[in-house]
């Protein structure tokens, strides 16, 4: 990002402080916690998390669909492996 696309803010000293300090104990930047505000405001932020959401969701169906079916893998490999040992 170019020094074209800044926006300056006065806020007073105080306010500036917790801020700063807010964000450090959050382990983001000032930047970082702007543009979230920013992207909250134009409304993008919660098509973001929304997505996200959708996402998150997908990849557990996927987890437990692999799950089912390496637990019916494990299974069949059990029964040849206990059925030739037998023989």
């Amino acid at each position: 990002m170019n020094a074209d696309n800044r926006i300056m803010v006065r806020v007073n000293t105080a306010k500036k402080a917790a801020f700063v300090e807010k964000v450090k104990l959050e382990g983001k930047s000032a930047s970082e916690v702007l543009l979230e505000l920013i992207d909250s405001y134009l409304g993008v932020s919660a098509k973001k998390n929304e997505l996200e959401e959708l996402k998150q969701g997908l990849r557990e169906e996927i987890k437990k669909e692999l799950k089912l079916e390496l637990g019916s893998e494990i299974a069949l490999l059990r029964q040849q492996l206990l059925g030739e040992s037998v023989a």
